[in-house]
């Protein structure tokens, strides 16, 4: 597996460099748009190509446009610290590949880049969205996203994962990465433990 990790932040580059090939994926790194399209433009193509949305030449969801119309054929996905839910929609409708906060355990982005690279459409804005939960507070509000509540909901059914999958119309790695964000606003061991705090609180 090849992947292009475009970001104008050195260190950041650095670290997918490193965190991938453990991973045993080759990467190769740019720090801006014009410099991603000519590591594009050099030989065979890409798997994936995760773009910084806020680095330069990028030009707002232009510098989508720009990458998917030069990468061969290569997924194209977007990252940031943080992005409105619309640009995210609008990304998706013109054929990104997912969007990836930057705030993922390296785990999470190692699973979420070779699900994009294999061809899922992969949001994780929802799933890793702002939230308020109390942690040493059962009964605190906790603001979940409406997949997150379906998901809870299916838990509490005693549904496995796969028959969550299928039972809600998504993928595999879609529905772990929404058990381990419920995990974490419940502040929860397990997601055994995410459905009897959630039912504690009164959310399900």
């Amino acid at each position: 597996m090849r992947v292009l990790i475009a970001d104008d932040q050195k260190m950041l580059r650095d670290v997918f460099d490193a965190m991938l090939s453990r991973d045993n994926i080759t990467v190769a790194l740019a720090p801006d748009l014009d410099a991603a399209l000519v590591e594009v433009d050099k030989g065979d193509p890409f798997d994936l190509i995760l773009l910084d949305y806020h680095m330069p030449g990028m030009d707002g969801l232009d510098g989508l446009r720009r990458a998917l119309d030069a990468g061969k054929g290569a997924a194209v996905a977007l990252m940031s610290g943080n992005l409105p839910q619309q640009i995210v929609q609008d990304a998706l409708r013109l054929g990104a590949a997912g969007f990836m906060p930057k705030k993922l355990s390296p785990k999470t982005y190692v699973q979420a880049i070779r699900a994009m690279a294999a061809g899922e459409r992969l949001n994780l804005q929802d799933d890793w969205s702002s939230f308020e939960v109390g942690t040493s507070d059962p009964t605190a509000e906790h603001r979940l996203t409406s997949r997150e509540l379906l998901v809870l909901q299916q838990l509490d059914s005693g549904k496995s994962l796969p028959e969550i999958a299928l039972a809600l119309g998504l993928k595999d790695v879609t529905v772990n990465f929404v058990v381990k964000t419920l995990c974490r606003k419940f502040d929860a061991r397990d997601q055994a433990d995410a459905v009897v705090i959630a039912r504690q609180a009164g959310v399900i």
